[in-house]
């Protein structure tokens, strides 16, 4: 992804796509927070808006541990961001 929009930062988009994808098969925090190269404020203020616009699912593995899951309605914004991207590229 090779969107940048304003600077040569990732853009926000950019982010939510990584975030969705690396959650797609279920992750836990620190699984992202590294793959998609986040601070861990960052990351928590990232999954807080996505698990509340009902894009990930939180849930809890047999383990005990916390995933983070990205939902239907998650891959189907996945899908439409990738598309965006693309063509900005």
């Amino acid at each position: 992804m090779g969107v940048k929009l304003i600077n040569s930062r990732r853009s926000e988009l950019e982010i939510l796509a990584d975030i969705l994808s690396k959650s797609v098969d279920g992750a836990k925090k620190t699984e992202i927070l590294y793959q998609v190269n986040l601070s861990y404020i960052q990351l928590r203020n990232y999954l807080s808006f996505l698990i509340d616009k009902g894009l990930i699912e939180k849930e809890t593995d047999r383990e005990g541990k916390t995933l983070y899951r990205t939902s239907e309605k998650g891959s189907e914004l996945l899908e439409k961001l990738n598309e965006v991207i693309s063509l900005l590229d």
